[in-house]
């Protein structure tokens, strides 16, 4: 693995020939892309919130039992769903499940949604099922299975403090 140099405002290390650099407000992008490039990568920049979900797309009927009873769940409270997937070999996805998901403000606003995390080492059928490629990913999803929105990257609470109010009911 290789270890990208301190660069303030990110944080990032090279473990395939493919990776996504979050950086904080304020990050000099510049020096990103300098030491990315000085790596031999050829950075691409996008910027912008979150990716939302293009045209709205209804899933095949799960065949994870998690998410099959997760998704009867929001359909009996009339709730959005979302699905954190994840594993214990990501380190984004750790920071997410400690900090996102232990701030108070996110524990608040997913009261109004169903909520399931998976680790798709412990349950691969449902990575499958969201047609999941890379973690940590989000998926929203309608009580009648439909996508409503999906991220893939690391979401601090501010920004999925953000993307929650969005979407509410």
């Amino acid at each position: 693995m290789r270890v990208l140099p301190e660069v303030r405002g990110a944080a990032f290390d090279v473990a395939s020939e493919t990776f996504v650099v979050e950086l904080a407000r304020g990050a000099d992008v510049a020096s990103v892309r300098a030491a990315i490039a000085a790596l031999g990568f050829t950075p691409e920049v996008l910027e912008g919130p979150p990716p939302r979900a293009g045209p709205k797309q209804r899933l095949a009927p799960p065949t994870a039992p998690a998410l099959r009873g997760a998704l009867e769940r929001a359909r009996a409270r009339g709730v959005p769903l979302v699905v954190s997937l994840g594993g214990r070999f990501c380190a984004p996805c750790r920071v997410f499940e400690e900090t996102t998901l232990g701030d108070p403000r996110v524990q608040a606003l997913l009261a109004g949604f169903e909520f399931l995390k998976v680790d798709v080492e412990q349950d691969p059928a449902a990575a499958r099922d969201l047609d999941v490629h890379g973690v940590p990913d989000l998926r929203v999803l309608a009580p009648d299975g439909t996508v409503r929105a999906q991220h893939n990257g690391l979401l601090l609470p501010a920004e999925f403090a953000a993307f929650l109010t969005g979407l509410a009911r």
